[in-house]
Order: C-alpha cells, then structure tokens, then sequence
C-alpha cells in the first residue's frame, strides 16, 4: 500500500472498528465517526497489514511486501488517500516498489495473464477477465465483511482505439539499450540540426532528449527483425551475432564432412565436344573410365589419413561405382540416398546442353524456373541441405562422406559457406567447383533456408540455426524476441547500403591506427520530413543509432509536418466519419493541386484544417492563372505563326543576354531573375511556404495580370495583320514578346517543377520544343535549377513599373466610383508624385490600361465637377469621367468588338483565323458602325463587314444585341432601343 508521507491521516473509530485514511477526505468519503488520532503520512511507512487475497506464489518475505510504502503520486483528488500497489500494472506503481525493494530478481506477482485473464486457482473469477472480474471481487468482499464502502468515479482509462476495448498496462521482462549513457552525446547533435519548425529543437524534440529513458529495444512479436541474440540452454551464456560472417563462423556440429566428386566417365569423354547432358533414367548404366578409376583410387588413399566413419552416397551408377571403390579401400559400408542425385534437368535428360540452356533467358533464372518434369537450382540445393541436416541429427562426433555430383556438392559447399544465390552463381562463372574425382572438407552450417530454398535470415528460418555455446558445448538457440520496428526506420541510412558490409555506398574502411569504422558515403542526409509525431519516432532512432555509432546527427535539416485535420480542427477519424477520402480529391483536381494547397495553406509545423474549398481555390486561382498562361502561349506562340522559325530564340545564351527594346519585356524578365533569387534563397533555408507563395503572387499578379494583359496585341501574328501594323506594332515586337513568353514559361516550369510535378513536366516539354532545335529536354526533374541573372534585374524599371500599376490602380478605381466601364473611352487623366519622372512608355502603359487619350505628369491636379480625385500616400490621380459624343461613339464600336471577339471564342476560332462580319442594325448604331469598320476589322481580322438581312446556314455562328437608350442617348431618342444582328464566317 502506498500513501503520501506529506498527508495528514487520521484513525477513526467507528463502532467497534478503527479505519486509517487521509483526513481531507473523510468529508468526501462521508465518513463520520471519532478521530482517536491524527499523524503524518511518513509515521504510517513500514507498517504491516493482511492482504486481502494473499499470493502463496511469491518466494519472498511476506514482511517485505505486505507494508506500506511513500509514494508522492498519492493525491487528495479521490479515494482514501491510500493507494493499492499493482508494480505489474502501472509504470509508477513499478517505481515506488524498485525504490522500496531494489533486488533485481524479485519476480513480482502477476494474477493476470497476457490475454487479460485472472490467473487466481481457487478462485470463481479464474481465467475470467480482468473488468468481468470485477464485480465478482466485489460481492466476495462484501460477504467476507471484508467491504466498507464502494462508489464509482470517472477518471482516464486507456482504450484499444482500434475497438475501444479495455486496456491494461502488463509488466513485461524486454531487451534495453542504455540510451540513458548517451545523453549527452544526443543533446549535443540536436544542436547541429536546423529544425523546421525551429522551436521543436529546444521543444518537444529537445524535452524529450532531456528525459530520455533507455530504449526498450525488443518485442515478442512473430514478425520483425529477429533479435540477433543467441542464449545457451546449459549455462546461460549470450553470444551477440554482428554478421552473416560472425554467425557462420559459430560452429554448428560436432561431425566433419567431406564431399568427393565421381570419376570420370565414358560418357564425358565422348561427348566432350557436343556436350550431351547424362539421360535419364540410364539404359545401360553409365560408368567410370578407366582413367576415372584410377583418379578415384588415388582418393580414397587420401581420405583413409581423414577417419571416415561413414560413406553416403548418390544411387546412380557412375556415384555408386566411385562409392565402392572408396569402401573397398576404406572397408566401409556404403549408405545410398536419392537426394544426392544430379540435378533432374527433367525433358532435357540426354539432349544437347544447349537446347536446355536456351530455355532459360539468363543463367540466375535456373535458380528459379523448373523444366517440365524437372528442378531449378534451388530445387536441388533445399534437397542436398536436408539431407545434410537429417544425417547432422543422426549422428555425433563422425566423419562422414558424401559422395555425389558437380552441381548438387557446388550448390551444397557454396550454401554451408553462406553465400547468396548471386554469390554461388559468380563461383560458378570462376569455375570453383569440384572437379571429377576430388574431394575436401566442410564445415557443416544450420542454413536458414526459406522455402525456395534460398538463404532467409528472417523467421522461422533463423531460429533453426543453433550452434555450439563456445563456452560449455551446450546449445545455443536464438532468443524469441524481435527488434523494436523503429530501430529499422533508424537504421536506414545504414541499411539501405549494406553498411558496412557492401560496397554499394563505400564499403566502410577502418583506419589502421585508431580502427574507427567510417559513415557511409552519402551521411548524413541533407534533409528528411515526416510528421510532428515522428519527434519520438524516426527522427528519434534516426538520432540515437547514430550517436550511438558516434557518428554524429544523421540528418542536417528536418521539416516536421502538422497533422491534417478536418473542417473543425478535429483529427480524422473513421469512428467519426471525418476522414476525406484523398483519391476522390486528387480525381477531383488533380495531385498538383493538392499539393499546391499544402504547400501555401501555411508553415509545415502547423495543423492544418482541410477544406475542399480551399482546394478549389488553388484550382481556380493559382493552377487556373498558370494554365491559362500556358494556353495563351500555345495559342499565340506556335511554329506556323512565327514568321521565321529560325529566330525562335535559337539558344539558351541569347535570351540570357538579349536586350528587348520593350519596356515590359525587361520588367518581366528583371522579376523573372528576382524572382529565382528569392525562391532559391527561400528553398535554401527550407522556408518552402513562402517560396510557393512568391511563385504564386508572381504568376498571378505580374505575369498574368500585367504582363499578358498589357501586351496581348504584341502577340497577334504580324504577317496575318491589315496594312496598319506595320504602324502600330513591328514584326519584332511579336519576335521579342514571344521570345520572352517562352523563356518566361521555360523557367518558369523549372522552378515549379519541386512543387506541381506534373504540370510543369507538361509546359517543359512543349515550351522546349519550341525554345530549342536540339534533343536531350526529356524531363523537367532532370534539368539544372536555374540560376538568377544579376545583370538583368533592373530595381529602378521595377521601381517604376510598382508605381505605373499603383497608379493605374487609382485611375480603375476613380473609374468604378463613376460606374464608367473600362471599354468607354475618356480623355484625360492626371497624377501627381512628388521628385518622379517617368518614361514615355510608361506613361503609354497608363494611357492603354485605363483607356484615356491623354496622360500627364503635373505638380497640380486639375479640380471641379467633370474631375474624379484619388489618392493613396504620396500618389495622387485625377480622371476627366466627362463622355463626350465621340467618345461615347468609340465605347459603343469597343462593346461591338467585345462581343465579335467572344463570338470567335466561342466558334473555336483560332487568333490567326480570318473572319467577315455581316450586321443588320438601326441607322444610328449603322452609321457608327460603317464609320470605324477599318478599326473593326483590324481588332477583328475581318476581310470584310457589311450591312445586309439574315441568311440562313451561311454563317458559323450569330448574335442579337440590344443597346439601351442609355448607352446612345446621344444618337438616338428617347426612349428608344436599338437591335443589333451580328453574324460572322471564317474564311
């Protein structure tokens, strides 16, 4: 029993009897009666008491485990102040009973089993469990008298969260490291790595460095990696097994084997040439030459000086005839075991070996693939093993023979060596095998082969393996426990190379004068991540095993993730019916999409709540706008509209150093180079949020939203435009605007690569095509990170072009306080910023976005009723929104093009398509129309555009518009409404 030497208890008298309990909790308990005395819990320590159901199992003294002990988890929150040790089934009941009776090899009382079950003889309750036995003890109690009070309180229990079970905690005996010894080392390794998020170092990771426990290294489970510990039955002695080589060199029996070869026979001098594999059955039977004979004679005088005891040997002739040559000379007894047969090539018995060569694609395939009515490879060595295995149970302390052919003694001797299928197969190539006639010894191995016959390290197959205990000679057989399935996640950067056995990562040299063993080649890892959970699982044994191997901390950086919530932050759960289901996402948006809503949601170490509208967000908004930016270059850059392909930007170089005359041109690619500077900085201090968010507001607001936008009529292919592009837009505008397109989307693809893999595999490869006249672009993830460019980020023109888009950004807003649509054109817009200049391109770029006819720079502002005035800081506009006549013609022609070119979208129409328009209208809306149709057909690559009446089936696709008296109160009365027929044809 266990009390809290702080408490203060008291002895009540109750009738005629005494109780012991803590005094606070006489009220809760509604305990009444006369307190004879009060004391300290520390005066109650030692004293004895009658157990309730004493445990005659228990060598031990009585008086030493029946007493009350101090225990400073003894609370006032509930009970008597008492507390019933059970140091089998609580990890500080354990504690305080060690601290109280520190030997060791106390065997502490279970009367429960591991099933949960009450182990009490005697006892209605035994092999009932645990909870079910409750109630039982309880009415026992109450009829011994033995029961003063009982009540129920809810408090923490644990439950299997797979069936919600109860659970309880179960003492069991287990293999440790003594992590505790490395404390030290642990601490100071963490400190070498940079953890994202960075509080986990000092955190949870840290806290849980400082309050390591030794590592409870072993489970008694049936699969894992066995526990590499052999204990001897006689005399308790352990042998820790470091290697394939440490546990074949263990010896196995206490027998010596030899095998011999047959002699030469007649049948291999005569079909030396063309290599007859031996029939089979035999008619008539195959024997030995004369000079076989003779060779084997010669053995057999050699093998008398070896003692042999006993001769097995294989049954067909040409082995029978050599074993009675050796028995004669030996006058020994011959033991005859089909199992010591040649390999049964099955169909192929007295065929050409080549025919039966052929039928195998490789010579590792005879390993596996059987001949009709034949064996493989393994077949023949599983038979030859357990024939040796049977004969190694049979007898002690003999010299045996065996006597047999090439590949079942090759298969035998290279298997007792412990070589793989891979290793027997090179001795083989080497031609180190047996030659007819020869014998030699060998040591004799338990082989753990598997079923296939190949060697199988894991269980059934190892625990077969028992050997001799170097100590006493008694037998040695492995413990049943496995390894903890953690130290295989800690060991991989070892394991994945056969450190330090193979030579797949630089075979592990020591240094002859310290003999320190070296890391593998690529240790330690640059970086790992998994989730926040894994602080005390992999990145925990990835950390212990190597300090343990005083190797230093396995890892440089490790982003550990947040847990994935649901909608209300509650962890998914099937139970709950919360789990989303990431495949019907994934088929909904695509893996690319997920990934990006990852990746931008927020930092890594942070839970995150799903939610698919947000997954649809990224779709429509970031994906979306990438996407888009794609069609537009397949639409308007492709190898028929450039006018010389040629000039497709011929090599990487020239882009890298061209000079566009185009302002926006070299803002583009100066925020291009900016921008892989920063993603690459971002990138290199594992910051992988903000580097996906500054590819996303680039892709969004400067490529697509000013990039594209101000320059989509640069992208209308020259030499399909009327006779004024020539004065409006050059042929090398379109030349410049789509090199730096392609570029752009080039790069561009390379930096997202890491992030939307599959997207950017997309765009990399059709964008290459046309970049490049050269093969070897097989794959985005194959390609060089791109580097920024410092000679072409121009801060000054970014500068400018922040303050443009500000500004432009005042005149859409004076625009939307007027409720005047940017398609109306204005005549004047002002803005005033104190010690700037800008260039006249610049000002170009106002002029176009906000569709005004005259932009200046002033000092002063012009004010008064026609003026709309904006400011934001030191910027400030001001918008003439005065629609004079002639401007309100020009928004009416702008709103007619609007809807012809939706018609052509609509169509399927590409921009190159040439089109002509027919229209049926008012005079008012006509006599604009015939006014500004060159305008039209240039905006519209229309040949043509005439008035005329509806025809049936000639057009590819019409429309009706209804202008309302609002929008031409100028040209028309009113109250009146004018229709508008269009129809268009491409030609």
């Amino acid at each position: 029993m266990a009390v809290n030497p702080k408490f203060t208890y008291a002895k009540v008298k109750i009738n005629n009897e005494y109780l012991i309990l803590a005094k606070e909790r006489m009220k809760e308990s509604k305990i009444e009666g006369e307190i004879v005395k009060e004391f300290k819990g520390e005066e109650l320590i030692g004293l004895e008491y009658e157990p309730l159901y004493p445990v005659s199992s228990i060598q031990y003294p009585v008086s030493s485990i029946y007493k009350v002990i101090p225990a400073g988890f003894v609370s006032l929150e509930e009970g008597t102040g008492f507390v019933h040790i059970a140091p089998a089934f609580g990890e500080e009941d354990l504690s305080a009973f060690r601290q109280q009776i520190p030997n060791s090899k106390f065997q502490i009382p279970k009367p429960v089993d591991e099933e949960g079950k009450m182990k009490t003889p005697g006892y209605k309750w035994d092999r009932i469990f645990v909870k079910d036995a409750d109630p039982l003890i309880i009415e026992d109690l109450k009829k011994r008298n033995l029961l003063f009070k009982k009540e129920s309180y809810e408090h923490d229990y644990p439950f299997c969260w797979r069936c919600d079970c109860p659970l309880i905690y179960y003492a069991k005996k287990s293999w440790f490291i003594k992590t505790t010894k490395i404390k030290k080392e642990l601490l100071k390794n963490n400190q070498k790595i940079n953890w994202i998020p960075s509080y986990l170092k000092e955190g949870r990771f840290g806290e849980w460095l400082r309050e390591v426990k030794d590592w409870a290294f072993s489970r008694e489970r049936y699969w894992g990696t066995p526990l590499p510990i052999w204990r001897c039955k006689k005399c308790d002695h352990l042998e820790i097994i470091g290697s394939r080589k440490d546990l074949f060199s263990q010896k196995f029996s206490t027998n010596k084997y030899f095998i011999l070869r047959h002699g030469e026979t007649s049948y291999q001098t005569k079909n030396k040439d063309i290599q007859i594999i031996y029939p089979w059955p035999e008619s008539p039977p195959i024997l030995l030459t004369e000079k076989g004979k003779k060779k084997i004679k010669e053995a057999a005088k050699k093998l008398k000086n070896k003692k042999i005891d006993l001769i097995y040997s294989s049954d067909i002739s040409r082995t029978r005839q050599t074993a009675e040559i050796i028995a004669k000379e030996l006058d020994l007894k011959i033991n005859f075991d089909s199992r010591l047969r040649d390999i049964n090539v099955g169909i192929y018995n007295g065929r050409p070996k080549k025919e039966y060569l052929e039928y195998f694609s490789n010579r590792f395939e005879r390993f596996s693939k059987r001949p009709s009515k034949g064996e493989n490879w393994n077949d023949c060595k599983k038979r030859m093993i357990d024939f040796l295995k049977d004969i190694n149970r049979k007898y002690q302390k003999k010299t045996i023979l065996i006597v047999s052919h090439a590949d079942p003694l090759w298969l035998l001797e290279g298997t007792m060596r412990g070589l793989t299928n891979e290793e027997l197969l090179e001795q083989k190539y080497k031609k180190i095998f047996l030659e007819p006639g020869h014998s030699r010894e060998i040591d004799y191995k338990e082989m753990p082969l598997n079923q296939k016959g190949e060697i199988d390290f894991h269980r059934p197959y190892i625990d077969e393996m028992k050997f001799e205990c170097p100590k006493c000679q008694g037998l040695m057989e492995r413990v049943p426990e496995v390894i903890d399935s953690w130290f295989d996640s800690g060991a991989m950067p070892f394991a994945q190379g056969h450190w330090p056995f193979a030579s797949a990562f630089a075979k592990a040299s020591a240094d002859k004068q310290n003999q320190k063993i070296k890391p593998p080649e690529l240790f330690p890892a640059d970086y790992i991540s998994e989730g926040v959970d894994q602080t005390r699982g992999w990145f925990y044994t990835l950390l212990a095993i190597s300090t343990l191997l005083g190797f230093g901390p396995p890892y440089k950086n490790v982003i550990s993730l947040g847990h994935v919530l649901d909608e209300k932050g509650e962890k998914m759960s099937k139970s709950k019916g919360n789990v989303v289901d990431p495949w019907q996402i994934i088929e909904k948006y695509g893996v690319d999409v997920l990934r990006w809503y990852f990746f931008t949601l927020n930092q890594p170490g942070d839970s995150k709540r799903f939610k698919e509208n947000e997954v649809r967000e990224r779709f429509n908004k970031f994906m979306g706008t990438l996407w888009n930016t794609y069609a537009f270059f397949e639409t308007y850059v492709s190898k028929k509209e450039i006018p010389n392909p040629k000039h497709q930007i011929p090599n990487k170089s020239q882009i890298l150093n061209y000079k566009s005359q185009n302002l926006l041109d070299r803002w583009i690619i100066s925020k291009l180079n900016g921008l892989i500077k920063e993603v690459t900085d971002y990138l290199d201090k594992y910051d992988i949020v903000l580097a996906a968010r500054t590819i996303e507001n680039f892709v969004i607001d400067d490529l697509s939203n000013w990039y594209i936008r101000r320059s989509r009529k640069r992208f209308h292919p020259p030499n399909l435009s009327s006779k004024t592009w020539a004065g409006k837009e050059t042929q090398k505008d379109y030349q410049e605007a789509s090199e730096t397109l392609s570029f752009l989307l080039f790069e561009l693809s390379k930096l997202v690569a890491p992030f939307i893999p599959f997207l950017s595999e997309e765009i990399y490869k059709n964008v290459s095509c046309f970049m490049f006249h050269v093969s070897g672009f097989s794959s985005v993830h194959l390609s060089d990170w791109p580097k920024p460019r410092r000679t072409l980020i121009n801060k000054k023109l970014e500068t400018q072009m922040d303050l443009v888009r500000k500004i432009t950004a005042l005149g859409l807003k004076a625009r939307a306080q007027s409720r005047i649509k940017v398609r109306q054109p204005l005549g004047n817009f002002q803005f005033s910023i104190f010690n700037f200049q800008i260039k006249n391109n610049l000002l170009d770029l106002i002029k176009d976005e906000l569709n005004v006819k005259e932009v200046k720079l002033v000092k002063k502002l012009s004010k008064g009723g026609d003026w709309q005035i904006e400011s934001e800081g030191k910027i400030k506009i001001a918008l003439n929104i005065q629609i004079t006549p002639e401007f309100r013609e020009e928004g009416i022609i702008r709103e007619v093009i609007r809807n012809i070119q939706g018609m052509r979208k609509s169509a399927g129409f590409r921009p190159h398509h040439k089109i002509r328009i027919r229209y049926s209208s008012g005079p008012s809306l006509g006599k604009a129309l015939t006014k500004w149709s060159d305008f039209i057909k240039e905006e519209t690559l229309a040949t043509s555009i005439e008035a005329g009446k509806k025809l049936k089936k000639v057009f590819d696709t019409e429309k009706e518009i209804t202008f309302p008296p609002a929008t031409l109160r100028v040209t028309m009365r009113a109250g009146d409404q004018e229709k508008l027929w269009l129809a268009i044809k491409r030609i």
